[in-house]
């Protein structure tokens, strides 16, 4: 379901507190994201890394581009006022769910769902 065709949001909106809270945690992860893409990438660009090294590196890499992608969007739906609800069915996701994994987008039966179909 395309996020236009996501029906009427269900459940109670983020409070400003804890936006705040998830805020700085996104925050800080995307900072840590960074520096280690950084690290990862100098390591890779000094030529310190042959073979299978080589092959952990470049999983750690892609592996940290997603986190990334993940927080940096998470950020985007907290600047739009779509953060705290499911990308796919609107309901509002669980405060504790939110509290783990902040960058999160689905709930979880969508989720659930998501990974059936992959």
């Amino acid at each position: 379901m395309t996020q236009s065709a996501a029906p009427a949001a269900r459940g109670a909106p983020v409070p400003d507190t804890q936006l705040a809270v998830l805020r700085g945690m996104l925050e800080q992860q995307r900072r840590f994201r960074l520096d280690q893409l950084e690290q990862l990438q100098r390591s890779d660009q000094l030529g310190l890394l042959s073979g299978s090294d080589r092959e952990i590196s470049d999983s750690l890499i892609r592996g940290a581009r997603a986190a990334l992608r993940d927080v940096v969007d998470a950020l985007q739906r907290m600047a739009d006022g779509r953060y705290g609800r499911c990308r796919r069915c609107g309901t509002a996701l669980a405060p504790e769910r939110l509290e783990v994994l902040p960058q999160v987008s689905l709930c979880m039966p969508c989720q659930r769902e998501e990974q059936a179909d992959d």
